[in-house]
């Protein structure tokens, strides 16, 4: 026969699993609410990344760099948005059908704007 103690630590494990088991079961608001809490996990962890990224950058003075880097690319981009010719109201109508031609307004790098006529095909 099993001994009485380990009988009742026996009896004590299976009600600890019946509750786990009871805790475990699937239902919406747990999934809810584990998804929630994992989501907002991973933005807290990429908040902590980018603040100590951020604090080891400015200690060893490699953050201005990267700044100046970052204000290079961006006005690149912006000048790049320039050249894009883009629709507006006062081009003509065979602008808005492609390789037909027409006339086109194109800003240049110095934010001049030109009309430009296209021929047939462009």
């Amino acid at each position: 026969m099993i001994e009485q103690d380990l009988k009742a630590y026996l009896v004590e494990i299976n009600q600890h699993l019946a509750e786990i088991r009871a805790k475990k079961n699937p239902g919406i608001w747990r999934a809810f609410f584990n998804g929630m809490f994992s989501g907002l996990g991973y933005v807290v962890g990429l908040v902590l990344v980018v603040v100590v990224l951020g604090w080891v950058l400015n200690k060893t003075g490699m953050l201005k760099p990267f700044q100046d880097q970052m204000s290079n690319f961006t006005s690149l981009i912006d000048s790049a948005r320039k050249l894009i010719p883009q629709d507006s109201k006062t081009n003509n109508q065979n602008n808005l059908n492609p390789g037909s031609g027409g006339e086109t307004t194109v800003t240049l790098p110095d934010g001049r704007q030109i009309k430009v006529n296209l021929p047939n095909g462009y």
